[in-house]
């Protein structure tokens, strides 16, 4: 997997990542903000997260969805660059929402600055959830208990590959 993907994630990286590299690009110029739809059914956790991606200048959350139904009509309506969304849904599944999403972005090359990425974060961290989501159309597949911590760096490393 790409390094640029996945930076070590320490305080100090952090923090600079806030004040200066989070609003770079790949060719160092300042960009626009990563746009992220965010799909999780809790309350709770949604704010947290978007509270969580808003203090990021490199990102801006564009759409929230708790169904899936609601965030498959938020591709339709919403602009994003990358999809952060749960596996259960209710009512729903993620797995329809990254279907989905990869139909309407089948022309988008991951090569390519206009690929769409997908980013699973759930609590269901079974090889066959795993499998089922990677073969959906999902770029990442995160354990919300055990690998939240890899989302920032995930998406900053997103965010520089975006013009």
């Amino acid at each position: 997997m790409d390094e640029a993907m996945h930076p070590q994630s320490t305080p100090a990286g952090n923090a600079a990542a806030r004040t200066q590299g989070a609003a770079l690009r790949k060719n160092g110029a300042p960009g626009k903000p990563l746009r992220i739809l965010l799909v999780e059914d809790s309350p709770l956790l949604r704010g947290r997260l978007e509270n969580m991606l808003s203090q990021h200048a490199a990102f801006k959350v564009t759409g929230l969805a708790a169904a899936e139904a609601e965030a498959i009509e938020k591709l339709e309506t919403v602009p994003y660059d990358a999809i952060v969304v749960d596996v259960e849904l209710r009512p729903g599944s993620g797995i329809g929402v990254i279907r989905q999403a990869r139909a309407r972005n089948k022309d988008k090359d991951p090569k390519d600055d206009s690929h769409v990425w997908i980013i699973v974060l759930t609590n269901y961290d079974l090889p066959t959830v795993r499998e089922r989501c990677m073969q959906a159309g999902a770029d990442h597949f995160l354990d919300k208990m055990r690998e939240i911590d890899q989302l920032i760096p995930i998406l900053l490393g997103i965010a520089g590959r975006k013009p």
